[in-house]
């Protein structure tokens, strides 16, 4: 079956009601423009009358469809396909938010959610929205990147390569998303959770090896899509500790990150100037909108409780004195000894 069936399927299937409340890749639209440049391109090649169409196609189309790109196509096609990202990655990460919000509430809420356990399965529930997410992304991932392979072969250029990199550039790459490491930690734990059977189809597809040289999470998802994740802070080259992803992608110890970003642990990465750089990429601007990774370190606390609680002693401890020598400035600056 062509993957513009099963993408129809997808969106029409059981999880339609589900798929109405989010943003998806307007596939079929897509390849119609795409589709109207190809017999453009035909016709141009082929010395035709390029402003006759056999369906009505609007000649200003027509007259500007070329071999290496379409003016008018890329503004319509290119445009169209950003903002369809841009709406598909913050959907994903609202609900990704609100599904780790209920497995960790605070204040009233839990109180709420313990009270409705008595009467309502909230785990299953949140196990089944977790596979309807996962296939969401990943259906959508996969319809981008067909679509641009679509548009550089009518084209013959590497304009659809082009904007992939842009989409990584802009941070909408979707299956690079840290909710979606997320979420993957959040199926490993409830490995350990009660009625751990009920959970095994969703946890099926994640692994997690912390022993290996380079500690990774692998995500198998649908359509043999296999991710990896490499879970080493590249500044003390060991397992993340309560871990946080900057803008960029990265993931790094707290503690690593306020060091590279020139702020004390208890400061927090927001009070980071906009001028630091991510220590991987140099990029800019990457610190105030960075993601606390809380399902990856309740991971890492539970498939290594003796590393973890040994680089929570050092991390308090580094926190006391960093305390203690700010305070320290602060009195000498305003008594003036």
């Amino acid at each position: 079956m062509k993957f513009g069936e099963t993408f129809k399927e997808y969106l029409h299937g059981d999880q339609e009601w589900f798929l109405d409340k989010f943003s998806h890749v307007e596939y079929k639209r897509l390849k119609k423009v795409l589709k109207s440049c190809r017999r453009c391109r035909a016709l141009h090649e082929g010395g035709g009358n390029i402003d006759q169409t056999d369906d009505g196609q609007n000649p200003a189309m027509s007259q500007f469809c070329r071999c290496q790109s379409c003016p008018v196509c890329d503004q319509m096609f290119f445009s169209e396909l950003m903002r369809e990202a841009t709406d598909i990655a913050g959907c994903f990460s609202s609900r990704v938010r609100h599904l780790l919000h209920l497995h960790f509430p605070t204040g009233m809420q839990r109180c709420v959610l313990r009270l409705r356990q008595c009467f309502k399965n909230d785990q299953q529930l949140l196990v089944e929205e977790g596979q309807m997410l996962i296939e969401y992304i990943t259906m959508n991932a996969i319809a981008i990147s067909k679509i641009l392979k679509k548009y550089d072969k009518v084209h013959s250029s590497a304009n659809g390569k082009n904007f992939k990199s842009k989409m990584r550039a802009e941070h909408l790459e979707l299956l690079q998303s840290p909710w979606l490491i997320e979420l993957g930690a959040l199926s490993l734990n409830f490995e350990g959770s009660d009625g751990e059977s009920a959970f095994i189809q969703f946890s099926g597809s994640f692994s997690c090896d912390l022993d290996a040289d380079e500690p990774v999470m692998t995500l198998m998802l649908p359509h043999s899509i296999k991710l990896e994740y490499n879970l080493k802070c590249a500044i003390c080259l060991e397992i993340v500790f309560n871990p946080y992803a900057l803008s960029c992608g990265h993931l790094f110890c707290k503690s690593c990150a306020c060091s590279a970003a020139s702020v004390m642990i208890f400061q927090g990465l927001k009070a980071s100037s906009p001028d630091s750089k991510c220590p991987v990429c140099r990029e800019t601007g990457v610190y105030a909108n960075a993601v606390r990774m809380l399902e990856l370190d309740l991971l890492i606390k539970r498939r290594n409780k003796d590393y973890w609680k040994e680089r929570l002693v050092a991390e308090r401890a580094e926190m006391v004195k960093q305390s203690k020598e700010f305070w320290e400035s602060q009195t000498e600056y305003v008594v003036g000894y």
